[in-house]
């Protein structure tokens, strides 16, 4: 099992670098606050890095490395949609807590990759309006905290998500996670 630590030595190993740069070590955290498997974001990076010339890695982020580990994360969930478990009383407890925030319809999925589905476009529901009810100064403190990651909105929404969940207290709204 990889861990921050040898994810981020692999980081530096690739890119030829001593230090993670601070958007790098957020990066990270935010995965690991976001429960990704640490296999899969190794994986990732290894594969990021690869399709990259030898000259541009060390200038080039980590963090350009999550399109490259949610397509892996994407096609584990897939691969291991067909296992079964008690995935309807995990949904519905998640249907609950997003209820909490947000108007959660009555869905009765027919598998647990729709399922998925329905729990990823709600949780992406959930931290709109998050943000939308978020004071205007706090928004101003997160998109200054954040603003070197304004070049990739996707690692940038990331990032303030990751910051939404731990101001709000969220976990991971995912079948395919084990609460840790």
């Amino acid at each position: 099992m990889s861990s921050y630590r040898e994810v981020a030595e692999l980081i530096l190993k690739l890119k030829g670098e001593l230090f993670l740069s601070p958007r790098e070590r957020w990066f990270l955290k935010r995965l690991e606050e976001s429960a990704y498997p640490w296999q899969l974001v190794e994986e990732g990076i290894k594969r990021f890095y690869a399709k990259l010339p030898p000259e541009r890695r060390k200038k080039t982020p980590a963090f350009f490395a999550l399109a490259e580990i949610e397509r892996l994360r994407k096609k584990a969930i897939k691969n291991s949609a067909g296992k079964e478990d008690n995935w309807r009383e995990r949904f519905k407890s998640f249907l609950e807590k997003l209820g909490e925030y947000i108007e959660v319809p009555k869905v009765e999925p027919k598998d647990k990759m729709s399922a998925e589905e329905i729990l990823a476009d709600l949780e992406s529901k959930l931290y709109k309006h998050l943000w939308e009810n978020l004071p205007e100064e706090e928004k101003k403190a997160l998109l200054k905290k954040y603003a070197q990651f304004k070049q990739d909105k996707t690692a940038l929404s990331f990032m303030i998500k990751g910051e939404l969940r731990k101001k709000f207290g969220l976990g991971v709204f995912s079948l395919f996670v084990e609460e840790r």
